[in-house]
């Protein structure tokens, strides 16, 4: 049914898209928006000042109430805690949740209709989609409460950077819009019921990009949204063109935000960039805040444990898999869910005050961290500080194909010149070590995945956690 719906939205005329968009805006509104909205916007704004003595005993509440429901109406988690001999009175604080198996991108997708609760109709439920990049994509089903849930953490994020609903926002995200085939702007469309413009990224080209820049000098927004690595295009462009276009924010998600990335935006926009992180999973969520001393866990909206390969929590500053749990989705819960991310914590304490925990090190993806011939592991980041004041080349992309060979993929500047591939080289063998092949390839573009995700590591080398 999505595929005929998309269908005709690609070959209906732009007024009646703007008006799919809009329609579709109103859904969202009916469901996360209103005096519901209003009165959990003041519960959480207050969680976020609790004390970590009350923020536990909020966790603590939560996880009982889930267990119990997880237990009486969840097949899965019925079946797990029997084989377990494990009782919902055996889970009442989060120190009891290890307790409880870990769960597994398989588990879930071998148990998808387990895993509903019983008392849920299909639809009452609204899907979102895991992006697939380790594997097929996994479907997971959200309860209205749970949306709610996270349209109130996402815009308490966007009330510290002081943007408010009915603010005039554009998203750069992988919607597809405006039809890939098409050819002339506009390559966006309006949602005149949140007051949101959002922009294809297939079509950013240098023909392409001054329509870009007039279409948001048009619409005026006082923040944009979306993939760090596309709103950097729109920054690198502007800044080239010796232009800004003030706003009061930028968020970027769903890719790592590279230190370059975030200077060349703070520059273009002239205003901050707050950085999070979350799933579709809607197990975790985590904000950057105006102090930017790293990103808050939000611990009203799951709870989070860093562990090690053998399931063990790791040391504060040690990098571990994320496992989480979310506390909001009764239709699906998923508790002790084993993500692909890996970050670590931190003991510090932010200057802002908020008592959520902090994140030491931006997550990153195991498949985006590179394994050397003798065991080491090379974060992004590292291959990115590489990249940082290349001038010559556009954009990069590692491939680990093995132990031994890395292939790199790299646009070209015009003035790239054989002094860049020694440096390449050299820095690489520097950083990988002598005995790790390297190809450098010069292509045109480097492809997004087809949720429109730029990758700056792909690795086919499997860690050891």
């Amino acid at each position: 049914m999505n595929k005929l719906l998309n269908k005709i939205y690609s070959l209906s005329p732009m007024l009646l898209q703007n008006t799919a968009v809009s329609l579709y805006g109103l859904r969202i509104y009916f469901r996360e928006y209103g005096n519901k909205f209003d009165r959990l916007m003041d519960e959480f704004e207050k969680n976020q000042w609790l004390s970590e003595q009350d923020l536990t005993e909020y966790q603590n509440e939560k996880l009982r109430r889930l267990i119990d429901h997880s237990y009486q109406k969840v097949p899965y988690y019925r079946k797990i805690m029997d084989s377990n001999k494990l009782k919902p009175s055996d889970i009442r604080t989060v120190d009891d949740l290890p307790k409880m198996p870990v769960l597994t991108r398989d588990d879930v997708r071998l148990n998808s209709g387990q895993l509903v609760a019983s008392d849920v109709k299909r639809y009452q439920l609204t899907f979102g989609h895991t992006s697939g990049t380790t594997g097929s994509p996994l479907a997971i089903g959200w309860d209205r409460h749970a949306c709610l849930v996270k349209n109130v953490v996402d815009w308490r994020q966007k009330k510290i950077a002081g943007v408010i609903p009915g603010d005039k926002i554009a998203f750069f995200f992988y919607r597809e819009v405006a039809p890939v085939e098409q050819k002339k702007p506009p390559f966006w469309r309006h949602n005149w019921i949140l007051n949101h413009l959002f922009f294809s990224i297939y079509h950013l080209s240098q023909q392409n990009l001054p329509e870009y820049i007039k279409a948001l000098n048009s619409f005026r927004p006082k923040a944009i949204e979306g993939y760090p690595s596309t709103i950097y295009i729109i920054a690198r462009f502007l800044l080239n063109s010796n232009k800004t276009i003030p706003l009061k924010a930028v968020f970027s998600t769903s890719e790592p935000l590279m230190p370059y990335q975030r200077e060349a935006i703070e520059k273009a926009f002239e205003c901050q960039v707050f950085d999070f992180y979350g799933m579709s999973e809607r197990v975790i969520f985590a904000t950057e805040c105006l102090a930017h001393g790293g990103l808050h866990i939000n611990s009203d909206y799951g709870i989070t444990e860093i562990l090690s390969s053998d399931n063990r929590p790791v040391s504060l500053g040690e990098m571990g898999r994320i496992v989480a749990t979310g506390l909001h989705n009764y239709a699906m819960p998923l508790i002790r869910y084993q993500t692909t991310d890996i970050t670590s914590l931190t003991n510090l304490k932010c200057s802002c005050g908020r008592n959520f925990p902090l994140m030491e090190n931006v997550t990153a993806r195991d498949v985006e961290t590179i394994t050397t011939k003798d065991g080491r592991y090379i974060s992004w980041a590292i291959l990115d500080g590489l990249c940082d004041h290349m001038t010559t080349v556009s954009e990069f992309q590692f491939i680990q194909e093995s132990r031994e060979l890395i292939r790199v993929n790299i646009v070209r500047f015009p003035n790239f010149s054989e002094k860049d591939t020694e440096y390449i080289l050299s820095g690489m063998k520097r950083i990988l070590g002598e005995g790790m092949k390297m190809e450098l390839e010069y292509v045109d573009s480097i492809p997004r995945t087809k949720s429109g995700k730029f990758r700056l590591v792909i690795s086919k080398v499997p860690l050891g956690f």
